[in-house]
């Protein structure tokens, strides 16, 4: 028998006559099954392989190939009992002796009887050498690694308490590939539910198509899942898709396009207030002939990551990401290892710190198939991928999950004995010790003009304060105001809304100490006489009228606001609260505001566009008696007081 092994179960010829002792009828029975198998029709082709058998009960060419379906279609019950039959034939050649090792050894993993395992890959490694293709007998030492590791998994077990999200989410077909907004109320997945308008492929079924729910918040259930619109979804497969953090950019995997540079390459669709843009290829700085998809965005949205079957990589499947810069993709680059392997690695999900990469692997030291593990970014690059351990790994593939800007809630797709369908989307609390290596919260928020209340598409920007570092920079929706992104905790920050013809708004949130999330609307008020715009990161040392550094972020706001508006003159208000005489604050609040005039002089502002005025205490905005409410009297401000134009 002669042929060319193509991954389980795929032959391409065979000798073209019967083997010795084997009728002619069972062997062409057999031919039948492997052409059936070449074209991918499995289950004929198995009932074939039963009938070759049971002319031939001892064809061991039948059962080697029933096996390597059985194995391919996770039949490992039926498998072993194939692998016994092999390992009891007589007369059986060194091949099949070895092929039974592999599917008995395939199936103990499965039943998570490790020990067994592992005793048939220390047999297997030795019946192959020679009989089976070399990287068959790399599998094997493979997996006799992952069931001594698996055995140690087993034994020590994480605090993992799945819930099933439920048939609002969940139905009989598969849901897989979960993406969460930065708050956690909006989730969108993948799933192959059956579509009313559209009868499904005889052959491989309902197509692929991305849904979306959210969580109710009256009490916080998820409403019943949404098929996306178009043009997100198509008559084609659309799945594989990353949400950004605020919901606003999906990176969605699309496959045989007119157009496409792969078999599968990555696009990009955004939100423009109630419409999705039509999805556009990202182009040959990221997609090439080759394999491209499981996207994931950084929250700050500089980095994308995904996974790849192009060339220069450590396995089949690596995980590459490409930087934005210069308003455009650049080349991707291999992550390398530790994290790539020569086996394949899918699903990278970075979390919300940006130094905290999940993923998937089968190479790994797992459970047997795909697992899914945690690495943390260091000042001297990735650490060991972590399991993230049993029983949320088993000897089935788990590869998919995300989780909240908080790191503690997560979502992953399981196939489960509780489940509804083939696979479901489970929630989960991450347990300590696998959770991102920075916590952070999220700012929700909406853009309103003041005046009218109606929504604004403005910038919005946040500044880390110490390092000078815009490390959040989108924009609200222009139909509904809103935004949404994640803050890292243990730092200060600046926040800035900003649109044409509107005063700036300017915010502070202090997370050295806190870590509470963040609702607020934002009123903007168009730049009119009397306009009063409050800065809220200018910052002095206490009882002088020293500019603080960190105060340049937003004064340099200001130097563009008034650049921007070149005929209005303005007036800088300095107000303290009502601690000391109230003779001393005024002078104090009057050389801090001409600190501001001076700064602003040396940015270029004329200096007759600009007055500088101490008010003290006398124009409070707060109670003076509570710490909170002095430190909101605390203020500078900048007051339109005059127009030019004509």
């Amino acid at each position: 028998m002669r042929w060319i092994w193509i991954g389980i179960g795929m032959l391409l010829w065979a000798q073209p006559s019967p083997p010795k002792g084997i009728s002619k009828k069972a062997y062409e029975t057999y031919l039948e099954a492997v052409r059936l198998v070449q074209v991918r029709q499995e289950e004929r082709a198995l009932i074939l392989l039963d009938e070759a058998l049971r002319i031939e009960p001892y064809y061991e060419d039948a059962l080697i190939l029933k096996g390597k379906i059985l194995v391919n279609r996770k039949s490992y019950h039926e498998a072993k009992k194939v692998g016994r039959q092999l390992r009891g034939l007589r007369n059986a050649s060194g091949a099949g002796i070895a092929w039974g090792l592999y599917f008995l050894g395939k199936a103990f993993m499965a039943e998570m009887a490790y020990d067994s395992a592992e005793v048939v890959w220390r047999e297997f490694i030795m019946a192959a050498l020679g009989k089976l293709p070399r990287s068959l007998q790399d599998e094997g030492a493979l997996l006799l690694e992952q069931s001594k590791n698996a055995a140690q998994l087993v034994r020590n077990p994480v605090p993992f308490r799945p819930r099933n999200m439920g048939p609002a989410v969940n139905s009989p077909a598969e849901e897989y590939l979960p993406s969460l907004t930065a708050d956690g109320r909006r989730l969108f997945f993948t799933s192959r539910r059956a579509k009313p308008e559209q009868p499904p492929n005889p052959l491989q079924g309902p197509d692929e198509d991305l849904y979306w729910t959210e969580r109710n918040s009256g009490d916080s259930t998820w409403l019943p899942a949404q098929r996306m619109p178009a043009p997100i979804n198509s008559p084609q497969n659309e799945g594989a898709a990353f949400f950004s953090a605020d919901g606003q950019w999906a990176f969605i995997t699309m496959c045989d396009r007119p157009g496409g540079l792969g078999s599968c390459d990555l696009y990009f669709s955004e939100l423009r207030g109630y419409t999705w843009s039509e999805p556009k290829n990202l182009g040959p700085e990221v997609n090439t002939p080759y394999w491209e998809s499981h996207p994931s965005l950084t929250h700050d949205r500089r980095r994308l990551y995904f996974s790849s079957g192009r060339p220069g990589g450590l396995g089949g499947a690596d995980i590459w990401y490409s930087e934005w810069r210069d308003g455009r993709w650049q080349k991707p680059v291999n992550l390398g290892p530790p994290i790539n392997t020569p086996g394949d690695e899918y699903s990278p999900m970075i979390a919300a710190d940006g130094r905290t990469l999940y993923f998937a692997s089968n190479y790994h030291p797992g459970m047997g198939g795909q697992d899914l593990f945690v690495s943390y970014l260091t000042d001297t690059g990735w650490t060991q991928p972590r399991n993230l351990g049993y029983p949320l790994n088993t000897p089935a593939d788990e590869q998919t999950l995300c989780l909240d800007a908080r790191g503690q809630l997560a979502y992953v797709a399981l196939v489960r004995p509780d489940g509804l369908g083939k696979e479901d989307i489970y929630e989960f609390e991450l347990w300590e010790g696998v959770r991102p290596q920075l916590a952070a919260t999220y700012v929700r928020g909406k853009v309103i003009d003041a005046s009218n209340q109606q929504p604004i598409a403005a910038q919005v920007a946040v500044i880390d304060i110490e390092r000078a570092d815009t490390i959040r920079l989108l924009r609200s929706n222009e139909a509904t105001g809103e935004f949404l992104l994640s803050l890292p905790l243990g730092r200060r920050y600046g926040l800035f809304v900003q649109a044409k013809g509107y005063l700036f708004y300017s915010g502070h949130f202090d997370l050295a100490h806190a870590d509470s999330a963040y609702e607020m609307v934002v009123p903007l008020e168009r730049i009119h006489k009397g306009a009063r715009l409050t800065l809220r990161n200018v910052f002095f040392d206490y009882d002088k009228a020293d500019l603080k550094p960190e105060s340049e972020i937003e004064l340099m706001e200001v130097v563009r606001l008034l650049r921007s508006n070149p005929h209005w003159k303005v007036e800088i208000g300095g107000h303290t609260d009502s601690i000391g005489t109230s003779a001393y604050n005024q002078a104090l609040s009057q050389r801090r505001a001409e600190a501001v005039r001076s700064y602003l002089i040396r940015q270029g502002i004329a200096p007759e566009r600009m007055i500088a005025r101490g008010y003290g205490e006398s124009q409070p905005i707060a109670d003076n008696r509570t710490e909170a409410g002095r430190a909101l009297n605390r203020r500078t401000e900048i007051v339109f007081i005059e127009s030019t134009a004509k």
